[in-house]
């Protein structure tokens, strides 16, 4: 249950930072996110540790830290060539005290989540169109091979609209990334819930329908109809 790629788990542990997420109870324990760099001019990263905040299924009836799926989402979209944050180390143990977990991912600068880009709403149409085709691209990846994000809102989605002119993507939050029966109902699950949240934000139609037609282009067919309901009627895929 473990990776080692640089450091240790106590000098992660202990590696001092800034609190982005602090601390919080959720899950039976505590669980938060610290942005540290530890060599000056060097990279960054993001260190989430956890101190039980547990997941509990039938392999693990009693319950394994919430970080095990996220690591393992990370290194799935790693295998898929998927954009999210470089995995940099992970290691779960238990103690006398329960179990702790911590995760280091390279911290991604220059990005903003797509839930602040549509606030902002400061981008003109042809940059929006580069940010969603790539955030498209980036999503078909994932769902050709049969796997869902699993909790794909706008705050999950990080997107950067580059110097060339060229739009970056980047998912996070993998801890629900799973298998689906289908490359469809991969998409139709997280897309409703994208759009779902997204258009009330600001995400245009014209916009959805762009990534749906990257879709069909890509041989996944998505039921248009359906993902674009209004919120309170959408019904599960």
């Amino acid at each position: 249950m473990s990776e080692t790629l640089q450091g240790d788990f106590d000098f992660w542990w202990q590696a001092p930072g800034e609190w982005v997420e602090p601390p919080n109870e959720r899950k039976g324990g505590l669980s938060g996110v610290r942005f540290v760099s530890p060599d000056p001019g060097g990279p960054a990263y993001y260190v989430k540790i956890q101190h039980g905040h547990l997941f509990h299924s039938l392999r693990y009836p009693l319950g394994r830290p919430t970080t095990v799926r996220e690591w393992q989402g990370l290194k799935r979209c790693q295998a898929l060539g998927v954009n999210a944050p470089p995995p940099v180390f992970f290691k779960a143990r238990k103690s006398g005290q329960g179990w702790q977990a911590v995760m280091v991912t390279e911290a991604l600068l220059g990005y903003q989540s797509l839930q602040a880009m549509l606030k902002a709403d400061a981008h003109v149409p042809d940059q929006r169109v580069t940010i969603f085709t790539a955030l498209a691209n980036n999503l078909v990846r994932l769902h050709r091979s049969n796997y869902k994000h699993g909790h794909l809102y706008p705050k999950e989605v990080l997107v950067r609209l580059d110097e060339d002119g060229s739009g970056s993507t980047a998912l996070v939050d993998l801890e629900k990334c799973q298998r689906r029966p289908s490359k469809r109902l991969a998409a139709m699950r997280d897309l409703t819930r994208l759009f779902g949240d997204a258009r009330p934000m600001g995400m245009r139609d014209e916009e959805c329908h762009l990534m749906m037609d990257i879709y069909q282009a890509s041989g996944i067919t998505l039921d248009r109809a359906r993902l674009m309901l209004p919120r309170q009627r959408q019904a599960r895929p």
